[in-house]
């Protein structure tokens, strides 16, 4: 048998056989805007930082009832909501993010907090424009 022909009872038997074929379909990128503005969720706009800058990506997890201590951000941030509920508190100003849901802080914000509510530890992903050497928050 010559090779040619067993080339096509190969290629016969993968098509009969149901294995996937190359995709004939065009694939692309999608890319989907999230949140974009120049406030932060306090309305005070934020400013870009002197000295080296630091771009930093962080995963937090928040356990179920926790309440983080009343603090401010020499940073701005985004942060979107992975998983999970968060009661967000900034004076008499109350916001409530699930998931899916993003915000911007401000470095120019007031002090405020942030408390998991229900029954399941939050997860958020939190980018932070800085510079080296900088904290995340200062706990007033």
């Amino acid at each position: 048998m010559k090779l040619k022909n067993i080339i096509s009872i190969c290629l016969l038997l993968v098509e009969t056989l149901g294995l996937p074929q190359p995709s004939t379909a065009e694939e692309k990128i999608e890319v989907i805007p999230i949140i974009q503005r120049s406030k932060g969720l306090s309305g005070k706009n934020f400013n870009y930082l002197k000295g080296k800058p630091e771009l930093r990506l962080l995963k937090v997890t928040i356990p179920a009832g926790l309440k983080n201590p009343i603090h401010t951000h020499p940073s701005s941030m985004l942060i979107h909501v992975s998983r999970g509920r968060l009661k967000h508190v900034r004076g008499e100003e109350i916001n409530f993010f699930k998931a899916g849901d993003a915000f911007i802080e401000s470095n120019n914000g007031s002090s405020h907090y942030v408390q998991k509510v229900a029954s399941k530890p939050a997860i958020l992903h939190v980018g932070v424009i800085s510079v080296v050497g900088m904290p995340k928050a200062i706990n007033k």
